[in-house]
């Protein structure tokens, strides 16, 4: 049986009959390329002849393809509902334009191509219900745009792309569910401001996301489950978003990275957040840790948020406040430094004792009064319990003679260790509840 007369537009299409059934049309290779070469208009009049057939351009090298301007276009190009596939395609140096272009109900595939240095630009491209993937593929250093890209119920994904010092632009796109899971990704950044998400959002970062300069997801919607993972050495944007399911932030650590402001020996005491904004973007994810029930995680970025505010939002005073509190118990979420603090205190005390009590420095050493000073140091430790009073008046009797009158030294180093010992435990209470909190 010969060829039915639609195959009779191109030569380029395959087809053949087997048991009365036709099978799908294909344009592939060299021939996918010469219609391609023909312009959009007549790339545009065959696919509406053939709006089923399967398209692939797999393993084509479009580095000579390239206009006057070096650049490709694939602007404005429809490609019906058949599978399209660019897989291990090579586009070389230059802008490559698919912006406008409209994709069918089935499945697009960037798979293992390799994309050019310049820009690429998917800017108001239409995907109907199919899915697009983008895995493994290599970007370059240009701008990769989804700006206001639309699709219907399919998938988009970067499953194990490499990027390179790429901006990646999801801007105000709709789509049904993103998969960001790359394999590397350089000093770029990743802006999805007011974008509009249906169903699942996942960007799951590599380590070498620690280069990454921005995340932007400012405005943005989200009708399915949010998932961020990764160590980001930047805040992400997550300022008035929306998400009707959880967002899941467990696996999301941040760096908040600071500037000094002088370079005396104080400079690190002095330093102040980068990001201006690092505060406000800080406070908005300890929000969503905690209505997640995420206590760790509300606690980091509290405390994150807490340096950002210092010296910039916080008063002189609240900052040095703010300095003691994270140096001697991470903002409640150490026990051991304040426990630490809290030994040194009691050690420290119990010398001093001893020595305010010795007439020589032969006799702090051999002298007897160890016993009594350590007794001292340590009702003025424990003052709770019902035997620091009666342990106070006889360690003061047998150190000074008296218990009522002692030198006023005496009353000093009692008061300052009392102070201490009741601030470094509390601190050591506050970091229980955190760690056993439910």
């Amino acid at each position: 049986m010969g060829p039915t007369p639609q195959f009779k537009a191109v030569s380029d299409v395959k087809s053949m009959t087997k048991g009365g059934k036709q099978k799908r049309l294909k344009l592939e290779g060299d021939k996918a390329l010469e219609k391609w070469r023909e312009g959009a208009d007549a790339w545009n009049s065959w696919i509406e002849e053939h709006p089923g057939a399967e398209i692939s351009f797999a393993g084509v090298d479009f580095s000579t393809e390239r206009n006057a301007e070096g650049n490709l276009s694939f602007c404005g190009y429809r490609f019906g509902h058949g599978d399209v596939s660019f897989c291990r395609a090579k586009f070389g140096n230059g802008n490559v334009d698919f912006s406008y272009a409209r994709f069918g109900d089935s499945k697009g595939t960037f798979s293992q191509a390799t994309l050019s240095a310049g820009d690429i630009d998917f800017s108001e491209v239409a995907f109907g219900e199919g899915c697009m993937d983008f895995s493994f593929t290599t970007f370059g250093n240009g701008d990769v745009f989804f700006y206001k890209a639309t699709f219907g119920d399919g998938e988009l994904t970067f499953n194990q792309a490499n990027f390179g010092k790429n901006r990646v632009f999801f801007n105000n796109a709709k789509l049904s569910e993103l998969i960001f899971t790359p394999a590397e990704i350089g000093s770029g950044h990743i802006d999805a401001a007011y974008c509009s998400i249906r169903s699942s959002a996942v960007f799951r970062f590599p380590p070498s996301a620690v280069a990454l300069k921005s995340f932007h997801l400012h405005g943005a919607s989200f009708d399915g489950p949010l998932t961020l993972s990764g160590n980001l050495y930047i805040i992400p944007d997550l300022r008035a978003t929306r998400s009707s399911h959880q967002v899941e932030l467990s696996d999301l650590t941040v760096k908040l990275l600071r500037v000094p402001q002088s370079s005396n020996l104080f400079k690190k005491l002095y330093a102040v957040a980068k990001d201006p904004m690092g505060a406000a973007r800080l406070r908005r994810l300890k929000e969503i840790a905690e209505t997640n029930k995420d206590h760790k995680a509300a606690l980091r970025f509290s405390a994150d948020e807490n340096r950002a505010r210092r010296w910039r939002e916080t008063s002189w005073f609240g900052s040095v406040l703010d300095i003691a509190f994270s140096g001697f118990s991470d903002y409640g979420q150490n026990i051991l430094r304040p426990f630490l603090w809290l030994c040194t205190a009691f050690l420290t005390s119990t010398g001093l004792y001893k020595a305010l009590a010795a007439a020589t420095l032969a006799a702090f050493w051999k002298g007897p009064g160890w016993g009594p000073s350590l007794l001292l140091s340590i009702s003025n430790s424990l003052p709770f319990l019902p035997q620091s009073r009666d342990l106070r008046t006889a360690a003061l009797t047998a150190l000074y003679g008296t218990a009522t009158d002692p030198d006023s030294w005496v009353h000093a180093l009692m008061i300052g260790q009392g102070a201490l010992s009741f601030i470094f435990l509390f601190l050591i209470g506050l970091g229980l509840r955190n760690r056993f909190r439910l």
